[in-house]
């Protein structure tokens, strides 16, 4: 039953996302606002959606991303006459990706009568959790991609919607048996949360590359010379290079200087930067061609391609489609299908029973195989390694589209 309800509220969904594209065709407007089609948006109490969105710290720039696809979500599903016939509202606060301030920015939400959240930094944050718990608030953790943090008790109301650290090590030691690769350097920022994922992987990769890394290499993320630690990799003599970072102004640089000291050497990216066209500009001419990175989104998914140009609708043209507009947008949807399935906005325990019974979900992430399911003992919602997808770049510094040597099977 579970199924064939998410099934019938995703039909939907994509119907009226379709619909919007078609109207849309030819359309010069921008705004919310300027989605077509029949407006349905109910009258009534609204029922409240949480956010945790940085908009002033470290994680401002990608934030306002989530928040972008947050936004659409409820738009579309307002317009097609809401939830449980009420409609969405956004409830959004930040905490700076402050872990001190989490546990207030998360009573904030509660005192507002969210019925459930979405977060982002500081949902990791153990008192944040134990709020979670006791207060029983649904909370999605829109960019953990580490299993413990929604398996490891407390977590009766926290779950994930990325396929893990195992699923990214599987589609990168996938990569390296296909280019041969088994002396792989690593690179990465200091930043807080890529120090945390570094810790990880150095575990998980070793099921391609029982040795390690041949060598690990790391710099301040406000860092601006690279020349120093791409010179110590080049001396490593390396077949691959791996960077695990932030992204940003940090990547394009150190990639300008590793593409100079590794001119033959193939080089993959873990992190923000595949959705950061501003950033690539920063890089060196052509230092960025032949870098593959992963990312869960690739227009090759028709859903996907659908809803990027929604997005384009709204926001131009020119508009790239990164994970976290996904994230945002994804998230809010299987928050609305939950609540539809239960009935109720008014009881947030029954919303929680009800997003376990979510199964194969057809998401706006990964290849187009790839599903989504929740229950009382599977809170990672990833069906398997292919929500992820390798992606190239090419000699002007874009991505040209999916990386043609190897893509993890469904």
């Amino acid at each position: 039953m579970g199924q064939r309800r998410s099934r019938r509220v995703r039909a939907v969904a994509l119907t009226l996302l379709g619909t919007l594209v078609l109207a849309a065709c030819g359309s010069g407007a921008s705004g919310l606002d300027s989605l077509p089609g029949p407006d349905q948006t109910p009258g009534g109490t609204p029922i409240r959606i949480g956010a945790d969105l940085d908009t002033s710290g470290p994680a401002a720039a990608y934030n306002q991303q989530v928040r972008d696809g947050i936004d659409l979500a409820i738009e579309v599903v307002n317009r097609r006459g809401g939830v449980l016939g009420r409609p969405l509202e956004l409830v959004a606060k930040n905490s700076q990706s402050d872990p001190a301030k989490g546990p207030a920015t998360y009573n904030a939400l509660l005192e507002e009568g969210v019925v459930a959240a979405i977060g982002y930094v500081t949902v990791a944050v153990p008192p944040v959790k134990a709020l979670i718990q006791e207060r029983k608030l649904l909370t999605i953790a829109a960019a953990s991609t580490t299993a413990s943090m929604v398996d490891a008790p407390p977590s009766d109301y926290l779950y994930s919607i990325l396929p893990t650290g195992q699923s990214y090590a599987e589609v990168f030691c996938g990569a390296f048996a296909k280019t041969g690769a088994r002396r792989v350097a690593l690179f990465h920022d200091n930043a807080p949360g890529v120090i945390l994922l570094v810790d990880g992987y150095r575990q998980l990769f070793r099921s391609c590359l029982p040795d390690g890394f041949v060598v690990e290499e790391s710099a301040p993320v406000d860092a601006t010379d690279f020349a120093a630690p791409a010179a110590r990799i080049a001396d490593a003599k390396p077949d691959a290079v791996l960077t695990v970072s932030v992204g940003g102004s940090f990547q394009a640089q150190s990639e300008t200087a590793l593409a100079a000291a590794l001119p033959d050497v193939q080089r993959f990216s873990i992190g923000a930067f595949d959705g950061q066209p501003d950033s690539w500009r920063v890089a060196g001419a052509g230092a960025l061609d032949g870098l593959v990175a992963v990312r869960p989104v690739t227009t090759a998914n028709p859903r996907t391609a659908e809803l990027e140009a929604t997005f384009r609708t709204v926001h131009g043209d020119d508009f790239t489609l990164a994970q976290t507009h996904v994230l945002g947008y994804d998230s809010v949807m299987l928050l609305a299908d939950a609540i539809t399935q239960a009935g109720t906005a008014d009881d947030r325990d029954a919303v929680n029973t009800a997003f376990r019974r979510i199964t194969s979900y057809q998401p706006h992430l990964g290849q187009s195989g790839f599903t989504l399911s929740f229950g009382a003992d599977k809170h990672v919602g990833a069906d398997g390694a292919c929500g992820l997808v390798l992606a190239q770049f090419g000699p002007d510094n874009t991505l040209t589209g999916d990386w043609p040597t190897f893509q993890q099977p469904c």
